[in-house]
């Protein structure tokens, strides 16, 4: 398993257990207070049982997951990261799916050193096409 040590560690490991089909990892890498935005204009989501859902949704595609960071500001145990990130895969119906947007993800620092992504905004600037 991957390592939490620091906010660029937490995101590398969530990219690689998407990539990887692995949701079990995936929700590691959020706490139990996480909220994610499942979709532009969606309401967002929170609770273990609907960010599995949701996540699941995302790994049904079979993901390809690409991040690249963009900008990052630090206030102690809280950091904000905007990342652009691009994912192909394959939606229910067998068609190729393309999403790509700027996130914005803020990450908190937990009692025992280690990270974990808090706000997952993923279509915090969106374009779906496909």
């Amino acid at each position: 398993m991957g390592s939490r040590n620091s906010v660029t560690e937490i995101n590398e490991l969530f990219v690689e257990a998407m990539n990887a089909g692995d949701l079990e990892l995936a929700l590691s890498c959020w706490d139990d207070d996480t909220v994610f935005q499942t979709g532009p204009g969606d309401a967002p989501v929170s609770g273990r049982p609907a960010l599995r859902e949701a996540l699941q949704a995302f790994i049904d595609t079979k993901p390809h997951l690409t991040v690249e960071e963009v900008h990052r500001v630090e206030a102690g145990d809280v950091v904000l990261v905007a990342l652009k990130w691009q994912l192909t895969g394959t939606g229910p119906d067998g068609q190729p799916v393309e999403m790509g947007a700027t996130d914005s993800n803020v990450f908190c620092r937990q009692p025992d050193g280690t990270w974990r992504i808090r706000i997952d905004n993923p279509f915090h600037s969106a374009h779906i096409g496909g």
